[in-house]
């Protein structure tokens, strides 16, 4: 710091200019390209998040389409008919019943593109399917396991149902199954289970149409979080993804957000489907936005650039055009220092250096003509002027018209009036005395009590005064008119403005080499703000227009004759009154402080 103070002031202004351009400019590109980069990352993720809601409504109408089939089928008179009759009939009658059932089949899935899988068990021994095989699980079924037990406690409504352990076939794997309890529609009685396998490609057909990013890896969750399809990494399929960021995944409705996965940054961009609450997540590689926000950075990066040449170019130009009329004018002034007086700044333009050589140029010619007209006898001129205007008012003259305002008061039986005069006049001779800065406490105590019997003839009955000062604390040295502003403050703010008759207390005592000096009253007090300002020194905050030198003159006169260890302390709480404490050294004749 002290090398840059000792350089020149044309340095100072360059490194300052440039300092001043740099900082802006490197924190407005900082903020603009995270700004940037927030925004992209968010537009990209809403992106994503978009096709993954639209892919949850398709897989919400696949699994619409699977509930109206099954409720087709479950409805459907022929199936009510075959799954009524018994088990022991004749085996021409269960062919012509398994070739009807055949024709449902084909007829129900004829339309559609689906990898599924129909399968119907008979509580009577029936068993009809599509396919080439009956999977032995559904051949000799448990009515307390998985799908059968989920059909159950449905009591005939669709239920589903995820595998995590498929049997492969043709490279094809079931990963969700949707089952329902068949019932006699008349007499509700059970007949059997309608179980529709949906194999792994039907699944990802919903999704694969809207996915053109192949860096983006798509998973289907179910409410526990194991991956019912996936696309295009498909080596998950039917385990849990055991990540940290799962619960978050879980718990939450839709969004994205950002975290690690298999050692990379990547945005996750999730929804849940209404009906079935499966998840449907994309894992977006923070790469794939970085990219986009590239030519963003190097944008950035180009227009700091640009901003700093400008930037160093103005501050030199900018410079220069300061100093150098600033040098010109130190030159001058040297001039002026050894005498030379026939000097001159000239500049043509009328902006602050102009001013300045403009008032430079008054001042050397105002030095010119003091110098021919002699400033000693300026000098005399003005002492005889403020000599002249000291001697208007005679003090000598207001006493006497005071003296005769006193008698003629005295003549007309005016006693009060007179009181005024004769303490108005022992205020005045003791205000206007020469030489004397400090003054004995008791010399100013008997100003104060002048200044009290006026108050108390104006105010009347509205206070009582009571003064306790002691003989020791009388003799001590004080500065002049120290405690009528602070007795006249008490009156003004304190006891003018309560409603019934107040109290008012002067007291005064020594206390070693201290002299403690306190005005009270019982008055309306202090606002607690206002209090608080006044207590850290803060005195503008209370009106002083009409006490006086006030507070914060008492305060400064105290610091000038002792110092700052000597102070003043307020005290006081609304409608209670105020007291004001002087904490003083005490002084005996010749300013010695005595114990």
């Amino acid at each position: 710091m002290r090398f840059f103070l000792n350089m020149n002031l044309r340095t100072k202004l360059i490194i300052l200019f440039v300092l001043t351009a740099v900082i802006p400019l490197s924190m407005l590109g900082l903020f603009t390209y995270q700004k940037s980069s927030n925004m992209m990352q968010e537009q990209v993720s809403e992106g994503v998040l978009e096709k993954i809601v639209q892919i949850n409504k398709n897989l919400s109408f696949f699994t619409r389409d699977v509930e109206q089939l099954s409720m087709y089928i479950y409805r459907h008179e022929m199936v009510q008919e075959v799954l009524a009759k018994s088990g022991e009939r004749n085996h021409v009658e269960k062919y012509e019943d398994y070739k009807r059932m055949d024709h449902l089949f084909e007829t129900v899935l004829g339309s559609k593109k689906w990898d599924v899988r129909i399968y119907m068990i008979g509580l009577n021994g029936d068993r009809f399917f599509t396919g080439d095989y009956l999977p032995t699980a559904y051949d000799q079924y448990m009515e307390n396991w998985g799908i059968f037990r989920k059909a159950n406690e449905a009591n005939g409504n669709l239920v589903w149902d995820t595998h995590y352990s498929m049997r492969k076939v043709d490279h094809q794997e079931v990963v969700l199954s949707a089952g329902r309890l068949l019932k006699h529609i008349e007499t509700n009685e059970a007949m059997g289970y309608l179980i529709i396998d949906i194999l792994e490609p039907a699944v990802a057909d919903i999704y694969r149409t809207d996915r053109n990013q192949t860096d983006q890896q798509l998973f289907l969750l179910d409410q526990q979080g194991y991956v019912i399809s996936s696309s295009p990494n498909k080596a998950r399929i039917g385990t849990r993804l055991e990540y940290p960021f799962l619960d978050q995944l879980l718990i939450g409705d839709g969004g994205f957000f950002e975290t690690n996965w298999e050692d990379e940054r990547h945005v996750i961009v999730y929804d849940t489907a209404e009906e079935t609450h499966f998840k449907i997540a994309s894992f977006v590689p923070l790469t794939h936005i970085s990219e986009r926000n590239r030519s963003i950075g190097q944008l950035t990066l180009a227009l700091a650039g640009i901003g700093l040449l400008c930037a160093v170019w103005l501050a030199y130009f900018l410079s220069k055009t300061v100093t150098s009329p600033l040098y010109q004018i130190m030159s001058l002034m040297k001039k002026v220092e050894q005498g030379n007086l026939a000097v001159s700044f000239n500049r043509h333009y009328k902006d602050d250096i102009g001013i300045l050589g403009n008032s430079f140029n008054r001042m050397v010619l105002q030095l010119r003509r003091l110098i021919q007209d002699g400033y000693e006898k300026q000098v005399r001129l003005k002492e005889s002027e403020i000599k002249a205007l000291k001697a208007q008012i005679n003090p000598h003259f207001l006493y006497n018209t005071l003296e005769t305002v006193n008698w003629m008061a005295k003549m007309k039986g005016l006693s009060n009036i007179s009181k005024m005069v004769v303490s108005l006049g022992e205020m005045m001779r003791f205000s206007v005395r020469k030489g004397e800065d400090l003054v004995l406490l008791s010399e100013d105590v008997r100003h104060l009590e002048h200044y009290l019997n006026i108050q108390q003839i104006r105010y009347q009955d509205k206070f009582t005064v009571r003064m306790e000062l002691d003989e020791e604390a009388l003799r001590s040295y004080i500065p002049s008119l120290l405690l009528q502003p602070l007795v006249e403050n008490a009156i003004t703010h304190g006891l003018e403005m309560k409603i019934d008759r107040g109290n008012l207390w002067v007291t005064g005592k020594r206390e070693g080499e201290l002299l403690y000096l306190c005005v009270e009253d019982d008055g309306v007090g202090i606002d607690s703000d206002t209090l608080a300002k006044i207590q850290q020194k803060d005195f503008n905050t209370m009106d002083y227009h009409n006490t006086g030198i006030g507070l914060q003159n008492v305060q400064r006169r105290i610091q000038i004759h002792y110092g700052d260890q000597y102070d003043i302390d307020v005290r006081s709480a609304e409608g209670k009154g105020t007291k004001v404490t002087l904490r003083l050294p005490f002084l005996l004749e010749g300013g010695d402080i005595h114990a």
